[in-house]
């Protein structure tokens, strides 16, 4: 059967096409590779052989330090960072670091501002669902992981991961400051613990120049800056920089004295009142006055006699300085 004349055109016009250099359209690639478990299709088949092992459970790259093993070439790289300390993504804007593009990428939405997981129970926002989740068992009492060893319940995994590790003995066979001694279970903790004896302080506040030995301590300086106060009394909703003065806060509402005085029981909101308290028992002579050699406990105390002696001295001159006294 001959062709048409449209047909002949049609097909004169892609000899032409192609020809000229131009390539004709190319179609995507099935997807010819099925995963027979789950009937998940792949273009390539060692695209397929590493999904397969999510129902094989098959781990073939195992980490040489602590023989943790895993699924994936990349996800044994990334791991073995917790061991080296590298951390090769850090953040533009503040100087932190992490051993994930991903994680990277959910920090920088903090500097942006994007936080759209709100919590309904007390407002607070987070830039993350995961931070959210974990946050809501505050409200909900919600202790999930459980030591098998002690009992011991925790809110989230990391921490009951930190508290295995006491267990395990693993933390006399960390690693060592060469300084001082002391151990610690992650490389990345001790690279962080040696600042303090090197001194160094690589984090910089943008606003006033102020260094840091950690990220964490510069997020907090920060705020001193912008004003933010991102912590929120649950009950009252006043809100604070920081959430040490926040948990202090709420003891006014629940009535709870965490800390009590070994000498006579009396109970305290915070360690430092009774620290305070403490000195009272050991008459601890802390602060002395320059002019009269008297001594107090507390330093408001001594601030408040001094005054004495500023408007003693300012009788004096009304008087002409005549007159004498103890507290001259």
């Amino acid at each position: 059967m001959e062709a048409t004349s449209d047909e002949v055109r049609e097909q004169g016009k892609c000899d032409a096409g192609t020809k000229a250099g131009i390539l004709p359209i190319v179609q995507p690639a099935p997807r010819n590779y099925q995963c027979l478990e789950c009937g998940k299709n792949f273009r390539r088949s060692p695209s397929l052989l590493t999904h397969q092992r999510i129902h094989t459970g098959e781990r073939p790259y195992q980490c040489p330090k602590c023989g943790r093993a895993f699924a994936q070439q990349s996800s044994l790289t990334i791991h073995l960072r917790i061991h080296t300390g590298e951390t090769p993504y850090p953040c533009p804007h503040c100087g932190r670091c992490f051993r994930q593009s991903s994680n990277l990428l959910k920090h920088k939405q903090l500097h942006a501002g994007v936080r759209p997981h709100l919590c309904s129970d007390c407002g607070k926002c987070f830039a993350q669902r995961s931070n959210l989740l974990i946050h809501q068992r505050i409200h909900t009492g919600e202790m999930p992981y459980l030591c098998s060893e002690c009992g011991q319940t925790f809110r989230q995994h990391r921490s009951l991961l930190i508290h295995q590790r006491f267990h395990k003995g693993n933390a006399s066979n960390g690693y060592n400051c060469p300084e001082c001694g002391k151990s610690f279970t992650q490389s990345s903790d001790l690279v962080k613990h040696l600042r303090v004896h090197t001194g160094e302080m690589p984090y910089t506040c943008l606003y006033c120049g102020k260094n840091f030995r950690y990220v964490s301590n510069l997020n907090r300086h920060k705020r001193t800056h912008t004003g933010e106060k991102p912590h929120a009394c649950r009950q009252c909703g006043e809100c604070f920089s920081h959430l040490s003065s926040r948990n202090m806060h709420e003891r006014i509402h629940t009535g709870e004295r965490p800390f009590g005085c070994a000498e006579c029981g009396k109970m305290f909101v915070s360690s430092s009142k009774l620290a305070q308290h403490l000195r009272s028992h050991a008459k601890q002579v802390s602060y002395i006055c320059s002019k009269c050699g008297k001594s107090f406990c507390h330093h408001p105390s001594l601030l408040r006699h001094q005054q004495l002696h500023k408007a003693w001295r300012s009788h004096l001159r009304r008087k002409g300085g005549k007159g004498t006294s103890r507290l001259s």
